[in-house]
């Protein structure tokens, strides 16, 4: 039986993705969210969980942190899911975000450095949009935001963190500080009066910057060029995305 599993989890993972289309299409009508949508995500997530659980284990690769980041993927699409205004745009959006939960149960337990490094910042960027959107709508509950805010940056740092040839607590200590400054600078940027979507690729890039700085020094081979090449990087690409993406200031 397991075997038989292993050998098709690959389309497992495709029906895995199109679950979670047919769970948020289904239950994102009129009902109230939080009565019927967000239980149901939320035992879907349950479900991913004992399978991914019992595939790693399978597999002899178990680790609690690669069992997280499929779970904060499903999270950060759902979350964007519900921030984006338009019905198109959503249509759109879960187009890809199936794509995007395939491929990760597709590669499950590759701990590659560079498939951690595109999943970590494809899960950040679809949080931080996911919680300024929150904000932009509901700004009331802006401390469960920061706690959120903090806990995905600082788990997406410590998973990213787990193939670094140091200690736990070392390890621990630079993701809870990448979530507190993220949480802090969260809680700056949104005194400025720009769109949402701005303000989460500005925390994205400085996220990055944090992440990836901490990295080198963590393997201690830090210099001056890195922080200038990351640095020159995430301007770039603020700028450009800027640019080419229609934003207003918001009211």
């Amino acid at each position: 039986m397991s075997e038989s599993f292993l050998k098709h989890h690959k389309l497992t993972s495709v029906c895995i993705g199109l679950l979670f289309l047919l769970v948020v299409q289904n239950f994102s009508g009129a009902q109230p969210i939080f009565r019927f949508l967000v239980p149901a995500v939320i035992f879907y997530l349950f479900l991913v969980g004992l399978y991914n659980s019992w595939y790693l284990k399978t597999i002899k690769k178990y680790n609690f942190w690669s069992l997280l980041l499929p779970e904060l993927l499903m999270a950060a699409g759902f979350g964007s899911f519900l921030v984006i205004p338009s019905s198109n745009l959503r249509g759109l959006f879960l187009t890809v975000t199936v794509i995007f939960i395939a491929l990760a149960e597709i590669i499950l337990g590759n701990v590659s450095e560079n498939l951690m490094l595109n999943q970590t910042l494809v899960i950040a960027f679809g949080l931080f949009f996911s919680f300024f959107g929150a904000y932009f709508y509901t700004p009331t509950l802006e401390p469960v935001y920061l706690i959120g805010v903090f806990l995905g940056a600082g788990l997406l740092a410590r998973i990213f963190y787990e193939s670094v040839p140091q200690s736990e607590k070392t390890k621990l200590i630079g993701a809870v500080a990448i979530g507190l400054f993220c949480a802090e600078l969260f809680w700056v940027l949104n005194f400025l009066q720009f769109h949402f979507s701005v303000l989460s690729l500005i925390l994205f890039n400085i996220f990055y910057f944090c992440l990836i700085l901490n990295y080198y020094h963590l393997f201690h081979n830090l210099n001056f060029k890195k922080v200038q090449f990351h640095l020159l990087l995430i301007a770039f690409c603020s700028l450009m995305a800027v640019l080419a993406t229609p934003w207003t200031v918001r009211r």
